[in-house]
C-alpha cells in the first residue's frame, strides 16, 4: 500500500469523526436549550400546581389561574410557616431546660395555635378560590384531594374500629364529608 493512500484513509476517518462530534455537540446544545425552556415554563407551576393539573385535568386557562392562587397562598403563608417553626423551636428549647417555665410554654402553645388558625384560614380561602376555577366534576375531585390531605374519611367509607372506639356507642361520628 502506498504512503499517500494510507494517510488518505486516515484523513477521511478524521473528517468523519469531526462531523460526528459536531453533530453530537449541536444535538446536545439544542436538547439542553429546549429542556431549559421547558423547565422555566414549568417553574411558575410548583409541585402542588402540577399535581392539581394532572388530577383535575385542568385546561391551560384554569392551570394559569390555579398557579396564581397557589402563588398567593405561598406568599400569604410563608411567614406564618416560618413563625410556627421558630416558635416550635423556642418551645422545644424551653422544654429541654431542667426547669422549664410553664408560663412560657403556655405562651408558645397559644401562639402556635393562633398561627395554625391563620394557616387554616388561608387554606380555606385557597380551597374556595380553587373551587371557583373548577368545573363541578373537578370540584368533586378537588374535595376528595383535600379530604385525603386532611386525613378525613371519604363519604360512605367505613370508619373502622378505631373510630368506633373513639366515638363509642350512641355517639355520632361527625367526620369530614358528612352532614351534621
Amino acid at each position: 500500500m502506498n504512503y499517500f493512500n494510507k494517510y488518505r484513509v486516515v484523513f477521511w476517518i478524521m473528517i468523519l469523526m469531526i462531523v460526528v462530534n459536531i453533530s453530537a455537540f449541536t444535538s446536545f446544545f439544542f436538547y439542553y436549550r429546549a429542556n431549559k425552556t421547558m423547565v422555566s415554563d414549568s417553574a411558575s407551576c410548583s409541585g402542588t400546581c402540577r399535581f392539581l393539573n394532572e388530577q383535575l385535568a385542568l385546561n391551560p386557562g384554569q392551570a394559569d389561574k390555579v398557579s396564581a392562587v397557589n402563588k398567593q397562598f405561598r406568599e400569604r403563608t410563608q411567614s406564618v410557616v416560618a413563625d410556627i417553626k421558630n416558635t416550635r423551636t423556642a418551645l422545644l428549647d424551653e422544654l429541654a431546660l431542667n426547669e422549664p417555665d410553664t408560663l412560657k410554654l403556655n405562651q408558645y402553645t397559644e401562639h402556635i395555635g393562633e398561627l395554625q388558625k391563620k394557616l387554616q384560614r388561608a387554606a380555606v380561602l385557597q380551597f374556595q378560590q380553587l373551587k371557583e376555577i373548577c368545573t363541578p366534576d373537578q370540584c368533586l375531585k378537588l374535595s376528595a384531594i383535600y379530604s385525603e390531605v386532611y386525613g378525613c374519611p371519604k363519604m360512605g367509607q367505613d370508619t373502622g374500629k378505631h373510630r368506633q372506639q373513639r366515638f363509642g356507642k350512641g355517639q355520632e361520628d361527625r367526620g369530614c364529608g358528612k352532614n351534621p
